[in-house]
């Protein structure tokens, strides 16, 4: 819009200086003709001097001449000025021309990309028409089959819910007859027949003994609650039948508390049932005692019965007054109870002692069954055992190395593995008390000292 101004603008200027121009050449010519008209008119007066006539002829055609030459040269440059504005006026219009064509040019792109994106949108709505009824049909199609489909589902659901219920009837029979299984296999774990009581428990043709329910097991150190535990057993047995034996079975023991022992051996000596000790494995000092000692004993072949002096193990920095009374009081421990071995085994003490000594240089006399017999450390000898009372199948989680710990050491089992084989198998001592075990350890580091 502004450069369509500036080109009128330039129009009416050029048209302005032509008219000008114009003007200035008709005044030109008027000027002219006048002073001819002038040079006419006084020409009869300038006659009058001869002599001068010939000059003003001369000089009126020079300054004709020279006025011609001024007005054809004002002419050639009004000529060529109006040359140059009509070239920029044809420019301008040129250039008008071209901008309107430009112009036109661009509206005709613009409308034919319009018009062309409307025939791509048109088409491409045609094509979403098309492709929506065709989508729409698939749907429908889709939908029928998807009917089809969810009602062959609900005959199958329906199916299956029938299939389940039968299938839990199933289950529930099933169920039933599991713990009908169950219950018959847990039936045939027990045995259901009464122990064998006998009041000679030995069967001599067969040199086995038979032992009922009235048994009592002594695994492990000799402690004062164990032993309490043991006596109440034996007096549950005697007031439940006061006829029949009552069987101390010793698996593994090396002994014990010296007053814990005794209170066992008590026990068995008053006891209105009798009490007969039996040794599978293994009877060591406290444990051997109680073996040899008692009214009759029973071992195997192959168990293992050990005697041997009561040793304090004395620690610390003891005067020769305190060594001397542990001394005294060991001595009388070991007449009280070594004593009595040896009247059973028919020597003297001394004697006994010595024989210690020739077994071992730590005093430990150790016997098989069958030589122990001979030694009269225990009663009989016996091939085999025949548990009456054992009436159920035997659980393999009470045979591990945990229940082992437990039932022989009398330590908590998760506590086993942060203690030393001496702190399991020994406690703390009471007051005037003795820990009549067998330590061969223990002995072996005195010895070496």
């Amino acid at each position: 819009m502004f450069g369509l101004n500036y080109n009128c603008r330039l129009i009416r200027l050029g048209f302005s200086f032509f008219i000008s121009l114009t003007c200035y050449n008709i005044a030109l010519a008027n000027k002219t003709k006048g002073k001819k008209k002038e040079v006419a008119v006084l020409s009869p007066i300038v006659q009058k001097k001869p002599n001068t006539s010939g000059t003003d002829a001369v000089s009126k055609t020079n300054l004709q001449h020279d006025l011609e030459a001024e007005n054809a040269l004002n002419r050639a440059r009004l000529e060529k000025e109006l040359s140059t504005i009509i070239a920029q006026i044809e420019q301008l219009r040129l250039k008008k021309e071209h901008q309107r064509l430009d112009k036109e040019i661009e509206n005709e792109n613009v409308r034919s990309a319009h018009d062309k994106a409307m025939l791509l949108l048109n088409m491409e709505q045609e094509k979403l028409t098309i492709e929506l009824g065709l989508a729409q049909a698939k749907c429908m199609k889709e939908m029928e089959q998807y009917h089809i489909q969810l009602t062959e589902l609900d005959k199958k659901i329906q199916l299956e819910k029938g299939q389940a219920q039968l299938l839990q009837e199933t289950s529930h029979r099933l169920k039933s007859e599991i713990e009908v299984l169950e219950a018959t296999n847990t039936r045939d774990k027990y045995i259901q027949k009464k122990p064998i009581y006998l009041k000679d428990p030995l069967i001599k043709q067969i040199n086995t003994l038979v032992l009922s329910d009235r048994c009592i097991e002594l695994n492990g150190t000799i402690t004062p609650w164990k032993a309490n535990y043991i006596v109440d057993q034996i007096h549950y047995f005697n007031n439940k039948n006061k006829e029949y034996p009552i069987f101390l079975v010793i698996g593994y023991s090396l002994g014990g508390y010296e007053t814990a022992g005794c209170n066992i051996l008590q026990a068995i000596e008053y006891s209105k049932a009798p009490v007969y000790v039996v040794v599978k494995s293994f009877a060591a000092s406290m444990a051997a005692l109680i073996t040899t000692l008692a009214p009759k004993s029973y071992a195997y072949p192959n168990a293992i019965i050990l005697h041997h002096h009561p040793a304090s193990f004395l620690c610390g920095n003891f005067n020769l007054r305190a060594t001397k009374e542990a001394y005294t009081k060991l001595d009388k421990t070991w007449k009280r109870l070594g004593g009595r071995v040896a009247k059973k085994m028919g020597i003297s003490l001394e004697r006994f002692n010595k024989k210690l000594y020739e077994k071992s240089m730590y005093g430990d006399w150790e016997e098989y069954g069958d030589q122990a017999k001979k030694l009269k450390w225990v009663d009989y000898v016996i091939n085999s055992i025949q548990n009456s009372a054992i009436s159920s199948l035997p659980d393999s989680a009470e045979y591990t190395f945990e229940q082992f710990i437990k039932h022989y050491y009398n330590a908590n089992p998760t506590k086993t593995i942060e203690l030393s084989a001496e702190e399991i198998a020994y406690n703390k001592l009471a007051p005037h008390d003795v820990n009549y075990s067998y330590r061969p350890d223990h002995k072996a580091q005195m010895m070496g000292k």
